[in-house]
């Protein structure tokens, strides 16, 4: 089983004051580009990493100052104990020490250390630097290591077979060829080796409430504006994704109450995230037999 989060949120155990002062503060004046001032990126980095982007941007002087220790550590308390508390089981924190983990994807890497505290040897890349060192700071906060690199995940520039677990999370859906990234990942993974990815459900709760309520969007506020389209996925295209991988297993995770039209919410709550969650969890493994194909090929 994981280990149990503490009920208060405390200084991380093998933090010290002096690491912290010698560690590089992110700019206020220049955090990660975006069109937004540096408290609003702020706090919406925070919503979005903590899975309540719909949260209400925190009064000025409110929290811990953004990039500190305890802001981390807020993110990871709403993260892994109140908005998605599948993500530890199902990304299996615990059960893979001793292992090379490779992480892909964005975020400030509160998954990612989680595998750092249980024992593996966790590798990051983004193509992002300003994303990487906050999930740098992140780590080094904590008193973690890991190692750290500026790259595409279109070609990651790590030997083949040479990584034990890849989990790639808020990724899949935002590149323009997400084949070519699945295809570094199965590369770069042992035969063997266990790939787990999340990404947004095509079949979630937005999509059965359209289905079922057509005429609700009528009497609804007019929402904001787009960003754009959001990529989704079925079962059957993440499977289809990952061909080339063997034993798949899709969870369907991460709903509210709340989101559920109030004629549905009498039904558990695990059966609802079954049927209209908002994320996919797949894990995969390449076969075995993979290194025998290299061989032959040789």
């Amino acid at each position: 089983m994981d280990a149990p989060y503490p009920g208060k949120l405390r200084i991380w155990e093998g933090w010290t004051q002096m690491a912290v002062q010698e560690l590089p503060v992110p700019d206020p004046a220049h955090p990660l580009s975006g069109p937004h001032s540096p408290a609003d990126f702020a706090a919406r980095l925070y919503a979005t990493e903590a899975l309540n982007p719909n949260a209400p941007r925190p009064v000025p002087d409110a929290g811990p100052e953004p990039y500190t220790l305890q802001w981390y550590l807020n993110i990871e308390n709403q993260r892994h104990r109140r908005q998605g508390k599948w993500i530890p089981r199902l990304l299996e924190f615990s059960k893979h020490a001793g292992e090379t983990l490779l992480g892909l994807g964005s975020g400030l890497g509160t998954d990612w250390l989680q595998y750092a505290r249980h024992g593996a040897a966790v590798v990051v890349c983004s193509p992002s630097a300003d994303q990487l060192a906050l999930i740098r700071r992140n780590f080094e906060l904590r008193g973690l290591s890991g190692r750290f690199v500026h790259a595409s995940a279109n070609a990651l520039p790590l030997e083949a077979s040479s990584i034990d677990v890849v989990c790639v999370s808020g990724l899949l859906h935002e590149v323009p060829e997400p084949h070519v990234v699945v295809d570094e990942i199965y590369r770069v993974l042992k035969p063997g080796g266990k790939a787990l990815a999340v990404t947004p459900a095509r079949y979630d709760v937005d999509c059965w409430t359209r289905w079922c309520f057509p005429l609700q969007s009528w009497f609804k506020a007019k929402a904001a504006p787009d960003t754009g389209p959001v990529v989704r996925f079925s079962r059957r295209e993440l499977r289809r994704l990952f061909g080339r991988f063997v034993e798949h297993r899709i969870h369907k995770r991460h709903l509210h109450r709340l989101e559920v039209p109030h004629v549905w919410r009498w039904t558990p709550l695990p059966i609802l995230e079954r049927l209209m969650g908002r994320a996919l969890v797949l894990k995969a493994f390449k076969p075995l037999n993979a290194a025998l194909s290299v061989q032959l090929a040789a």
